[in-house]
């Protein structure tokens, strides 16, 4: 894939080396933005960002980069557990709000229950 960027890619510009014209990295990680690829490099390393990179199709990379991007960016967060710490927050979350739902809904239908109780005994007067 050819590129026109001025400058290296972060990884060449950390290594104060010359960015090839067919590196898979300059365009996902502009030596601008060391940041992202500093987190990155951190957790997977340069050699396994590019051969995952070199193993996708040109229109795939943006996508795998962000997954990457994310899996770092959770894996330095939280470094136990990562991504998957986040998976069982959202499990526990939903779980949280279906309790809440159905409590809701039991409501619901007592309120209901008495809703109708009174209306009987308003229309059907006392006995």
């Amino acid at each position: 894939m050819a590129r026109k960027v001025n400058g290296s890619c972060a990884s060449c510009k950390r290594q104060r080396k010359k960015c090839p014209e067919s590196c898979v990295l300059a365009p996902h990680f502009p030596s601008t933005d060391t940041k992202k690829f500093d987190v990155v490099q951190r957790v997977f390393g340069t050699s396994h960002v590019i051969k995952t990179l070199q193993g996708v199709e040109d229109y795939q990379r943006a996508d795998v980069v962000n997954s990457i991007l994310y899996e770092s960016s959770a894996r330095v967060k939280d470094p136990v557990h990562g991504c998957a710490g986040i998976v069982y927050q959202l499990q526990a979350k939903i779980a949280e709000l279906e309790s809440q739902l159905a409590a809701t809904q039991a409501e619901v239908v007592s309120m209901r229950l008495k809703r109708d109780e009174m209306a009987s005994l308003l229309i059907g007067g006392y006995h």
